[in-house]
C-alpha cells in the first residue's frame, strides 16, 4: 500500500490566495502556455498517495489550481479511495471530467482528467495487460560501483511478470487530430547501484517492464489493426536518468520512441531536481511534429517562500533543502508535473 508522508513539525501554516499567486506567477516565468486555440496543454503528473494521504482544504486547492492549467493530464498514484480525487476534478470545474482505472498494485488507480470543451474521449479505453506468450525475455545488464570500480552485473534471460500496474491506454480527440495516451506508473524496485544482487535484480525487472512496454507500443505502431498510431507513452515511468548508459532509458527508447529532453531546461522531476522519473515518450510519425514546447513546472520553487527563507537562514544548504522538500510533499506531491503543447489544427 502506498504509505502518507508525515506531517512534517512544527506545521507549516500558509495563506491559500498568496501560493495560488506566487504558482501562477511561476507559471508565467517557466513560459507555461495559457490555454489557446489550436494548441492542446497535455500534462502527467504523479500526486503522491492522493486519496491516502491527509491533505487540507487548503493543500487540496493548490493541487486544484495546478491542475487547472492543464486541458488534457494523465495522473499517477490515485487512491483506491477516489473520493479527494473526485473533488478536485469537481472543483477544476464543471467543463472537467475523468476516467480512471480500478486498484492494481499499491491500492493505486491510474486516470486521465480532460477538459470537456477542447477534449473528446474515443472509442479504445483499456489496461495494457500482455498475454503470456507475449511475455519479453531479455538480458539486462546493471551496471552499478563496488570499492570505487564501475561493474556490470548481468541478468541472463530475464523474464517478463505481469506489470506491477497495468498502463490505462485511452484515446482522445482534441481539434483535428486524434491520438492514443498510454498512463503509467511503473515499478520501481530499487537502485542499480544496490549493494546485494538480490536488490539488484529488482532493479532488473524494472528495466523489463519499461521495455515490455516500448516493445509493446513499438508493435502495435506497426500493426495495421491499430486503432490509433500516434501514441504518447507517459507518466512515471522510474527512468532515475537520460543517460545513454542507463539501462531504463535504454529500453525506453529502443524501439524509436523520441523522450521529452525536459533535464536540460528545468531540472529533474523530481523535488531533488536530479531525477527523471517522469517521461513522455513520443511514437515516430506525425505525432512528434505537433510540439510545440515542454517543460517541467517546478512549483516546489514557487510556494512556500517565507518557510524557505526561514529554514535557509537556520540550516545548512542541504538540510535546510530536506526539511523544505517535506513540507512540500506533505502538502502537495514529490514529483512536479510533466508538460508539452501540441499544435491541434
Amino acid at each position: 500500500m502506498s504509505i502518507p508522508f508525515k506531517s512534517p513539525k512544527p506545521r507549516h501554516r500558509y495563506i491559500i490566495a498568496k501560493e495560488k499567486a506566487a504558482i501562477t506567477r511561476h507559471f508565467t516565468r517557466r513560459a507555461v502556455p495559457q490555454p489557446q486555440a489550436g494548441r492542446l496543454l497535455l500534462g502527467s503528473w504523479n500526486i503522491a498517495n492522493l486519496g491516502a494521504q491527509r491533505r487540507t482544504a487548503g493543500a487540496l486547492e493548490l493541487v486544484t489550481h495546478i491542475l487547472k492549467r492543464f486541458e488534457l493530464i494523465a495522473v499517477q498514484e490515485v487512491n483506491e479511495e477516489f473520493r479527494t480525487f473526485a473533488k478536485i476534478v469537481r472543483n477544476m470545474g464543471a467543463n472537467y471530467d475523468y476516467i480512471m482505472t480500478d486498484t492494481a498494485g499499491n491500492n493505486e488507480r491510474l486516470a486521465f482528467i480532460y477538459d470537456t470543451t477542447k477534449v473528446k474521449p474515443l472509442n479504445m479505453f483499456g489496461e495494457l495487460a500482455l498475454r503470456a506468450y507475449e511475455f519479453p525475455k531479455r538480458t539486462v545488464k546493471v551496471r552499478y560501483r563496488k570499492d570505487g570500480r564501475d561493474m556490470i552485473d548481468t541478468f541472463t534471460d530475464l523474464r517478463f511478470v505481469p506489470f506491477d500496474r497495468n498502463p490505462f491506454i485511452g484515446t482522445f480527440q482534441a481539434g483535428k487530430i486524434n491520438f492514443t495516451l498510454v498512463n503509467t506508473h511503473l515499478y520501481f524496485g530499487k537502485f542499480q547501484n544496490s549493494n546485494t544482487r538480490k536488490k539488484r535484480q529488482r532493479y532488473a525487472r524494472r528495466v523489463l517492464e519499461i521495455y515490455a512496454l516500448s516493445r509493446w507500443a513499438d508493435r502495435r505502431v506497426n500493426r495495421k489493426a491499430t486503432y490509433d498510431r500516434d501514441i504518447i507513452l507517459m507518466g512515471d515511468m522510474n527512468v532515475p536518468n537520460m543517460d545513454e548508459d542507463e539501462s531504463t532509458f535504454e529500453a525506453l527508447t529502443e524501439f524509436g520512441f523520441m523522450s521529452l529532453d525536459y533535464v536540460t531546461k528545468t531540472g529533474g522531476s523530481n523535488l531533488g531536481n536530479d531525477k527523471t522519473y517522469d517521461q513522455m515518450a513520443f511514437a515516430p510519425g506525425g505525432i512528434r511534429k505537433r510540439i510545440k514546447n515542454y517543460d517541467i513546472f517546478d512549483f516546489d520553487k514557487a510556494i512556500f517562500a517565507p518557510l524557505w527563507k526561514k529554514l535557509n537562514a537556520k540550516h545548512p544548504p542541504r538540510k535546510a533543502l530536506s526539511k523544505f522538500n517535506a513540507h512540500v510533499k506533505h502538502h502537495v506531491s514529490d514529483h512536479r508535473p510533466l508538460w508539452v503543447q501540441l499544435d491541434i489544427e
